[in-house]
């Protein structure tokens, strides 16, 4: 018996470890396609911080097309926008939906209630209804459908006006931040070429 517990452990520590180093890998891939995307730092800036904000909405499916669109509109790069939504991943998601649900009902308090526990099983059944929803508005267009479907969304609208705060912060911090970040690395590149 001692020897399975051994051989478990083991097994996880490599596992871990193995884990460790495909995000560290997935990291430095990020950082490499950032640095080679042209563009201004502000162009770059607008579209990496479009792609973030954006992924605190739960319309999944609609990240990569809503961050491409917004960046286009606002002049950001668009390549930079759709390597910004790789910030929501499954990772990410269950604390940003879970934040997203705890902040739209404080904003609701008193407007709109929901009385039962806030639970994953019932986020991935609404997600599937919204991606139901999705495919009628752009496929079939069924009113009828469409609106029983919606009907059903318990949690998406606490999330949707949840994320509205938590997107223009993301938004807001992302940015600057990655303003200042381009513009020195800029300088760095431009200093060490001359």
């Amino acid at each position: 018996m001692e020897e399975k517990k051994k051989k478990r452990l083991i097994i996880s520590i490599y596992n871990f470890i193995k884990i460790f180093f495909a995000f560290s890998r997935t990291k430095k891939y990020i950082s490499l396609s950032i640095k080679r995307i042209k563009g201004t730092p502000q162009a770059l800036s607008l579209g990496l911080a479009t792609g973030i904000a954006i992924s605190f909405t739960p319309f999944i499916g609609l990240h990569a097309l809503l961050a491409i669109f917004i960046s286009w509109i606002i002049g950001g790069s668009m390549a930079a926008a759709l390597i910004g939504t790789l910030f929501g991943n499954p990772w990410t998601f269950p604390f940003i939906w879970y934040l997203t649900f705890e902040i739209g009902q404080f904003i609701n308090y008193g407007f709109l209630s929901y009385e039962e526990e806030f639970s994953f099983k019932i986020i991935k059944k609404e997600i599937s209804t919204l991606l139901v929803i999705l495919k009628n508005i752009i496929v079939f267009a069924n009113i009828p459908e469409l609106e029983e479907n919606v009907e059903k969304l318990k949690l998406i609208p606490f999330m949707v006006v949840g994320s509205i705060p938590l997107v223009f912060i993301t938004w807001i911090l992302s940015y600057f931040s990655f303003y200042i970040i381009f513009k020195s690395y800029r300088k760095k590149v431009k200093k060490n070429n001359i």
